[in-house]
């Protein structure tokens, strides 16, 4: 198999070979220092030498010969966490990791485009919403958004508890009920905080302290809610921007709404993914709340085209 071949490439260097090569040495530090911190409080990775742990730290290794230009970066471990909690089995969860690895590289490479992009897409999706908050936050000097910096990186993953993590992971991975949901479920978690930030005259450092500090805090099925209602909102708003049509895939800013005096459609185009659809594709993942068995069969269901190897 592939994957015992690119384990067996890290396992047989030698000490030797290993003094010579500087990445290598300076991977497999990061590596173990991550994975002797990431969800410890879960039973699946708690205590000394446990099962877990090691897998977790092969599966990182092992992806590093599979990309050694990108090798290892602080926090993708956080990533793998959660797909090896689910899937249970090292092949399986190594090609998971890979695969959700292709859509977040840009996360982690040097010059961080994919974060870049990221946070202007945040800024304009936010600026549509509410451009008052956006001149408060640019006022502080906060309107590039980096405190939203770690929602982004890890997908929220130091958001909320572990279980909340695989609903949430769940349900950004249908992609419905549009493309870049994340983002606005970043918006649903500003919105909501809005009042507090604005009525306190939170400064730089405030907002970034308050930010950080709702931490496993966040209600996942209030956001949820709200980020939902948000995309309503953006599917029903007539001349939606074309910046913002193209973040969120949408083929035209548009929507069919009925004529006011005759109850007719005026003939223009809604979104094709609605959300309804979200709604009965989100709802059973619920299960992940539960135990590991239903989010193992969630992720095998629900997501195996983002999941699984090409």
């Amino acid at each position: 198999d592939e994957y015992f071949r690119m384990k067996l490439q890290w396992k047989s260097v030698s000490d030797e070979q290993e003094k010579r090569n500087s990445r290598l040495r300076d991977y497999k530090s990061l590596i173990e220092k991550d994975v002797n911190r990431t969800d410890r409080t879960n039973k699946f990775y708690e205590g000394q030498d446990n099962p877990g742990l090691i897998l977790l730290h092969d599966i990182l290794m092992t992806y590093c010969m599979y990309d050694f230009d990108l090798g290892y970066v602080q926090g993708m471990s956080d990533l793998l966490s959660p797909v090896l909690y689910v899937m249970e089995n090292e092949v399986d969860a190594f090609w998971c990791f890979v695969s959700y690895m292709d859509q977040m590289h840009e996360n982690f490479e040097e010059q961080m485009q994919g974060m870049k992009t990221q946070l202007i897409q945040l800024s304009t999706l936010l600026r549509l919403l509410d451009s008052g908050f956006c001149s408060y936050l640019e006022s502080q000097d906060s309107g590039y958004l980096y405190f939203c910096f770690r929602w982004l990186l890890i997908r929220f993953k130091r958001e909320f508890s572990f279980q909340d993590i695989l609903r949430l992971w769940e349900v950004m991975w249908t992609e419905l009920p549009c493309q870049n949901f994340h983002l606005l479920i970043c918006c649903a978690i500003l919105e909501s905080e809005k009042q507090q930030i604005m009525d306190k005259h939170y400064g730089f450092n405030e907002i970034l302290k308050h930010i950080n500090e709702l931490s496993m805090k966040i209600d996942v099925e209030d956001i949820l809610c709200k980020a939902e209602a948000i995309s309503t909102q953006m599917m029903n708003c007539k001349e939606l921007p074309q910046a913002v049509c193209e973040i969120l895939g949408m083929e035209n800013s548009a929507v069919t709404t009925p004529d006011s005096d005759t109850g007719e459609d005026e003939g223009v185009t809604v979104m094709s993914r609605s959300a309804s659809t979200y709604q009965n594709i989100s709802m059973p993942v619920s299960a992940a709340n539960g135990t590991r068995e239903n989010a193992q069969q969630m992720a095998v269901t629900h997501s195996a085209n983002r999941l699984t190897p090409t």
